[in-house]
């Protein structure tokens, strides 16, 4: 593991920070590019994938074997949230400050880290020389921390394979399933009148009262199902706009609700419940009306604990860092469902950095970036030598 050169790790991943690209709006062009550019360079192949968004590329690799199967997938996207307020950063974002063994900027740690790490394992195991069986595939993706379609696509385009690693923040933690995630937006309708006569009106804001606390009991009650490695069940209200003036009683109130779902329940029966809340209030109050759609479902994914990729990693994680990461699953979404749900490859979430996830001062400490990088280039042997 000598050939993962610590100093061009870190090199690479300032030049991918140097970068930005928040989304929202969409800046992943920029990096897309660098990393399509630095790959041609070492002596790849890179492809751009102009879907779903022409003008914000994915990037696809595939470095063939003598056999062409089987095929390890390293995921990454190449997006970053936004970094708020400058003021509040006691670093600059975008310049990838190095010192005491971090690396400073948005996207460290969520997750060009990962990148870096895939590109230089790629990267040691061309030079190396040693003659691969098997295709190892590299997908940059846009559009994750919106939903966005950058994973699939690169998927449809035949960046596919037998095994997927999703290099997003886990310390090092394997994680082979994930909760899935529901958006419902619910508008309760009121009657607008003048203030200084509420009994004439119907007050939309008292309306969603109930619709908030029904949904805190709702919350107490699923949390009772828990899964072994992603926990508990959770729904809970996020937004809520209502009123157009000081003296008016609102005449609607809009809610956001956010519901997180373990793996093995159906979004089926979790729409059935959401409606069966607005139908018990109803049903109490004639005057409770209300509108809701679900706007956005992530599914949940899950792949038996001892697949063999996830005790492959496992393996080589604890050869490197001598801990042996015990079984684990990712409390948010992740483009792992992509694989698991929509193409039926077995994938792990497993990657360098933790807690720092879209904060101010984000960062990845290099041990743990480099450590990835020669964990990947273990598994990579593993599998496709």
């Amino acid at each position: 593991m000598n050939l993962v050169n610590e100093e061009e790790v870190v090199e690479v991943l300032r030049e991918l920070i140097r970068r930005p690209s928040q989304n929202p709006p969409g800046n992943e062009k920029v990096v897309a590019e660098y990393i399509y550019e630095k790959m041609k360079h070492w002596g790849f192949e890179p492809k751009y994938v102009y879907k779903p968004e022409p003008s914000r590329p994915s990037v696809g690799v595939v470095y063939k074997g003598s056999e062409g199967k089987p095929r390890l997938i390293l995921n990454g996207h190449i997006d970053v949230v936004p970094e708020g307020d400058l003021s509040n950063w006691s670093v600059t974002p975008y310049e990838g400050i190095v010192k005491e063994g971090r690396i400073y900027g948005r996207g460290a740690c969520d997750m060009k880290g990962g990148i870096a790490a895939a590109m230089i394992a790629a990267k040691v195991i061309k030079e190396s020389g040693v003659e691969l069986r098997g295709d190892l595939v590299l997908q940059f993706a846009m559009g994750e921390e919106t939903g966005e379609a950058g994973t699939k696509s690169l998927l449809e385009e035949d960046f596919v394979g037998d095994w997927g690693i999703v290099l997003e923040p886990t310390d090092l933690k394997v994680m082979t399933a994930e909760k899935g995630l529901a958006w419902y937006h619910i508008n309760i309708k009121g009657k607008p009148t003048h203030a200084s006569r509420p009994e004439l009106g119907i007050n939309a804001i008292y309306k969603a009262l109930k619709l908030i606390s029904a949904i805190r009991e709702y919350n107490d009650e699923i949390g009772k199902r828990i899964h072994p490695l992603c926990g508990k069940d959770i729904c809970t209200v996020t937004m809520i706009r209502a009123g157009t003036k000081e003296n008016v009683i609102p005449e609607s109130c809009w809610l956001s609700i956010d519901r997180r779902i373990i793996p093995g329940e159906k979004i089926e029966q979790v729409d059935k419940e959401i409606e069966e809340i607005i139908r018990r209030i109803s049903s109490e109050d004639p005057e409770f009306r209300c509108e809701w759609k679900r706007v956005m479902l992530y599914e949940s994914a899950e792949i038996p604990v001892d697949h063999e990729i996830a005790e492959v990693v496992r393996k080589n994680t604890k050869e490197i860092t001598g801990v042996y990461p015990e079984p684990a699953g990712t409390l948010g979404s992740t483009d792992q469902r992509n694989f698991i749900n929509d193409f039926n490859i077995p994938a792990i979430t497993w990657g360098p950095g933790w807690e720092k996830s879209h904060e101010i001062d984000e960062y990845v400490e290099i041990r743990k970036v480099v450590d990835c990088a020669k964990i990947l280039v273990l598994t990579i042997l593993d599998l496709l030598k």
